[in-house]
């Protein structure tokens, strides 16, 4: 398999190799645990049922292989994912991607990793929004009293 996906305690990796590189445009995605709202396991027909169409960049052949990433906008996901009938879905906050989809050897046991680590990084600190936009002066440092 080309897929990899990597747990660790900050976050997890998905690694590609072969084909996968050219068409993900990557070896590697990485995500930290700030950015991961949560995860499951899908079947693959309610995967790509509730995914985008639209390739950009992307390769895949219907019902066989899909890697890269799929959509535009908020939409955006990124897939790799081969003939495996059980995927790992991961939900993200913000932008590039708002999932992740990869087909793993043992998506089950996958998912318990990825769900504990998950709910260790959460034990050590609260998590902030990414999506919550600070003024200019708030970036720089300045702070002006209300009149």
């Amino acid at each position: 398999m080309a897929v990899g996906l990597d747990v660790g305690s900050t976050g997890f990796i998905v690694r590609l190799s072969g084909i996968d590189v050219l068409a993900g445009g990557r070896r590697e995605l990485v995500v930290p645990f700030a950015r991961v709202l949560g995860a499951r396991v899908m079947r693959r027909a309610d995967a790509l049922a509730s995914g985008p169409r639209l390739a950009a960049p992307a390769l895949g052949w219907p019902r066989r292989w899909r890697t890269g990433c799929w959509g535009i906008g908020e939409r955006r996901q990124f897939w790799a994912v081969h003939g495996g009938t059980d995927l790992v879905v991961v939900y993200l906050s913000g932008r590039p991607f708002h999932r992740v989809v990869v087909d793993v050897a043992e998506p089950h046991l996958t998912h318990r990793r990825l769900d504990t680590a998950l709910l260790s990084s959460k034990k050590h600190g609260p998590r902030c929004s990414l999506r919550r936009r600070q003024s200019s002066s708030d970036q720089l440092g300045a702070r002006w009293p209300s009149p």
